[in-house]
């Protein structure tokens, strides 16, 4: 699987930075994953619902540790050109 495109809509300031779509595969779109900047330290959520809130869990869980390190990498890169 592959990251084949990336949006990013910059808030700015701490807390939420940023809210990032990315698409794998041309297949499925990911929406709504919160970037949040502390000081120089940039995290990336995948989205939850309210249910998965008050479960403490994802709606969107990516099991794959490579596939999520590149779509970090990616928001982070589209991020890094548009600011």
């Amino acid at each position: 699987m592959k990251v084949t495109s990336t949006r990013v809509r910059i808030i700015g300031g701490d807390g939420i930075y940023a809210i990032a779509s990315v698409t794998i595969d041309k297949q499925l779109t990911i929406n709504d994953i919160k970037v949040e900047r502390h000081g120089n330290e940039f995290t990336v959520k995948m989205p939850k619902t309210e249910t998965a809130k008050l479960n403490h869990q994802y709606t969107i869980h990516v099991n794959d540790n490579r596939l999520y390190k590149e779509i970090k990498a990616k928001i982070l890169d589209r991020i890094a050109k548009i600011s």
